[in-house]
């Protein structure tokens, strides 16, 4: 029996008034169906500010706005970059109001876009402070992640080591070690802090995700936590439905000039219902069931009490299923490819300038991984350990190129729940489009490349100016690239980044040794 939309959201809001112990309330009849879930939040959240404040604690209250690639040009000019966002999400963002003595970097206001007077999304931390998130999650998707990050800090990146010098040798050094560019006293680091609370992670503790009520505590010190839960066990909050981000002790906490400034964030990706305007999934992004509360304790001289550092291994360990099988049947299917195009690779020499790999950007010696950024200034561009991340730069639109992207597909190989193949503008540092992994399926088969084994393991995708009249060569499955600002306009050189998301079974995505990096073949559009 299908129950209707309206009589489901009054069923979920009846029953988790009793799962909070939220007390007599408004009747259902006086509030409209859409906004009980708000009535509900925003009832718990004053609750909880009343208890809190009861407790001695000080507590301010923020909002959160939405983070998009329409949003780059804000964030282009205060950073100089627009951190290779997954054009699949845009990003949900806390906005918290500034303690009275912390220092705000007029530097980074901004970095994210506009934000009220006296609230931002980068933050510094109080020793003694909690940032609460909770709420309704949002409708069903493939992926739904809250992870928190050093954005900045005071100090110099180093140059002595192998990950310098290697993206030295991709001419790429500029884009993973920088300075604030008008605070030339602290480096860009946007680092993950930790392994996010993703819906894999909520749903084996919680028993369930999607329009959930749940919990979120990030805080610096042990002693908040478990002031912070008590407050919640009072309110009759179940211990499964809170989540907790300890910020670690190698973190620089405080919240003067010279201390780490933070941000965190919630990627919200691929939704069931399609994520059209207007659909419940576009209306959370836009107006999130959720509260966010700024928590200290001010008792003066209580020592803070530590997380662990985050340190080199720290990230959980992840698996794969090794795709080593499928290389040669990979290289077989790239020649296909060329063969089709009438464009073959005729040698060696051939082969390496028109098919090239995608680079690892997690492995030795890229270590695009937190506390592997951290440890030499690096920025590592908002990681997640949620995903792997393979690229391929320095790709052009403007003498007639057709970009084959081929390469192994990680929902067939078991390798990931999702796969988002992402087009980056190079010098926005902007991801302007996106292929989604369901629009790579059938992409590689028999009728298209012949021969080839195990097609139903690999993908075929071409980018290119305009796909019309390629529709032979490229079945369909094509995007064009328009000549416009925030695409990739004349002169730009522009990089793919693909990424596999949460390996089957798993709360993490793969291990990036294992799976097989995927191929760029640069072919050219046929003479009429």
């Amino acid at each position: 029996m299908i129950i209707p939309r309206r009589i489901f959201v009054r069923l979920l809001f009846i029953l988790s008034l009793v799962a909070f112990g939220a007390g007599p309330v408004a009747s259902a009849d006086s509030v409209a169906p859409e906004s009980q879930a708000a009535a509900q939040v925003g009832k718990l959240g004053d609750r909880l500010k009343v208890e809190l404040k009861k407790q001695g604690f000080e507590v301010g209250e923020g909002y959160f706005q939405l983070w998009r690639i329409d949003d780059c040009p804000d964030s282009f000019a205060v950073m100089e970059t627009c951190f290779f966002n997954n054009p699949t999400a845009p990003y949900v963002l806390p906005v918290v109001p500034y303690w009275e003595e912390e220092y705000v970097d007029p530097a980074t206001q901004g970095a994210f876009g506009p934000t009220r007077e006296g609230y931002g999304t980068t933050f510094r931390l109080d020793p003694n402070e909690a940032i609460v998130i909770f709420g309704f999650l949002p409708p069903e998707a493939a992926y739904f992640g809250q992870q928190s990050y050093l954005f900045t800090r005071k100090g110099e990146h180093q140059t002595d080591n192998t990950t310098y010098e290697f993206l030295s040798a991709l001419r790429a050094t500029e884009v993973f070690f920088h300075k604030v560019p008008d605070n030339l006293e602290r480096v860009v680091t946007f680092d993950s802090l930790s392994d996010s609370n993703n819906n894999v992670v909520i749903e084996r503790q919680s028993g369930s995700v999607w329009n959930q009520f749940r919990y979120f505590i990030i805080t610096p010190d042990r002693h908040m936590d478990r002031q912070v839960r008590q407050v919640l066990h009072k309110l009759s909050v179940a211990k499964k439905d809170i989540f907790t981000e300890g910020i670690p002790s190698n973190m620089r906490i405080g919240l003067d000039a010279d201390a780490d400034e933070f941000m965190t964030g919630l990627r919200y990706s691929m939704p069931a219902d399609g994520g059209e305007p207007g659909a419940p999934s576009d209306l959370w992004r836009h107006d999130p069931t959720m509260r966010v509360l700024r928590i200290r304790d001010t008792w003066p001289n209580r020592p803070s009490q530590r997380y662990p550092a985050w340190e080199d291994d720290s990230p959980e360990a992840r698996t794969a299923v090794p795709e080593a099988y499928l290389k040669d049947d990979l290289k077989a299917l790239v020649y296909e490819v060329s063969e089709r195009w009438e464009q073959p690779l005729v040698d060696d020499a051939d082969w390496k300038k028109r098919a090239l790999p995608f680079i690892d950007t997690q492995g030795y010696p890229f270590n695009m991984v937190g506390p592997l950024c951290d440890n030499i200034g690096m920025d590592c561009q908002g990681d997640t350990q949620d995903a792997s991340y393979q690229f391929r730069p320095g790709l052009g639109f403007d003498s007639g190129e057709v970009h084959a992207v081929i390469g192994t597909l990680g929902t067939a190989t078991g390798n990931a729940t999702y796969v988002s193949l992402g087009l980056n503008n190079f010098r926005l540092r902007l991801g302007a489009k996106n292929v989604e992994g369901t629009k790579l399926v059938g992409s590689a088969t028999e009728a298209f490349y012949g021969d080839v084994a195990n097609l139903d393991k690999l993908y075929v995708y071409y980018f290119t100016r305009d796909c019309k009249g390629l529709e032979e060569l490229t079945h369909g499955f094509c995007t064009s690239v328009e000549d416009k600002e925030l695409v990739i306009p004349t002169g730009i050189k522009a990089s793919i980044v693909e990424r596999d998301y949460l390996k089957v079974g798993t709360q993490r995505g793969p291990d990036s040794t294992k799976t097989l990096p995927s191929m760029v073949l640069t072919l050219h559009v046929p003479a009429p």
